[in-house]
């Protein structure tokens, strides 16, 4: 899912059928790291909320996971069906799961916890967790703060988008989770890497998130026109190498 709402608020899951092509094709996958940090995985039943079109279902599986994905978008579900056809999906809204309590041996949510309801998500997530169950929760963004053709590009996305700012990237997910009280957090992990890619798969993946799928026409065109002219003044190649962090919270429900 995406990394911040159009206000930077938590206000319920957001489906992103709409750009679900985008998703799929630009949105890259995540360090091995995550996957290490969490230790052994093999034969857990994992519960994947806001999974997509799949891009941490498939690593997570790889891992020797039970994976049930569940994201209101039934069309970004449908994109990992598409990849992986044995697939069991359910559409369904995090702060409110189908499924029994104590199911799971972990919870978790790739780009997306920040899109459920605040007063829910804990109590859900805790419920449907077997004892000494885990919830994790992931996303990973461009940390480029240092080059100035990042300040322009994300000054640009902040004057075209309202309520869009940059640093909606530095939200701590593991603070609402301890003042729960229904779970135990572990210190962040920060897991830095580099993204190699071209300026196109930046733009398709640029076009994916939730603050430029939202533009009207001509409006959401003109963006993306203007950032690919400040990726295309710096990367005159078109091949971009751009420092990224994926910040990881672990935590385990308390008894």
């Amino acid at each position: 899912m995406d990394a911040a709402g159009p206000a930077g608020q938590d206000q319920g899951m957001v489906s992103f059928d709409n750009v679900a092509d985008e998703y799929d094709a630009g949105r890259p996958p995540y360090p091995a790291e995550v996957y290490d940090a969490l230790g052994p995985l093999a034969g857990s039943v994992v519960l994947e909320g806001g999974a997509g079109t799949g891009i941490a279902t498939r690593q997570l599986l790889e891992r020797g996971t039970t994976v049930v994905p569940f994201d209101i978008g039934a069309e970004m579900l449908h994109g990992a069906r598409a990849r992986t056809s044995e697939l069991a999906v359910v559409v369904a809204d995090g702060a409110a799961l189908p499924f029994r309590d104590a199911c799971a041996d972990l919870i978790c949510f790739a780009q997306a916890w920040h899109w459920l309801d605040e007063q829910r998500r804990c109590v859900e997530a805790f419920r449907v967790l077997r004892r000494h169950g885990r919830w994790a929760g992931w996303w990973s963004h461009a940390r480029a703060d240092s080059d100035s053709w990042f300040d322009e590009y994300w000054s640009l996305i902040e004057a075209s988008c309202v309520g869009t700012h940059r640093g909606q990237r530095d939200t701590d997910w593991g603070a609402g989770l301890a003042e729960s009280g229904l779970f135990a957090v572990s210190d962040r992990l920060t897991i830095p890497w580099t993204r190699d890619l071209a300026v196109d798969v930046w733009l398709t993946d640029q076009a994916s998130h939730s603050y430029v799928a939202a533009l009207p026409e001509p409006e959401r065109s003109a963006l993306l026109d203007g950032l690919r002219s400040i990726l295309h003044r710096q990367f005159a190649d078109g091949a971009m190498s751009v420092p990224y962090e994926t910040w990881l919270w672990i935590a385990e429900a308390m008894s």
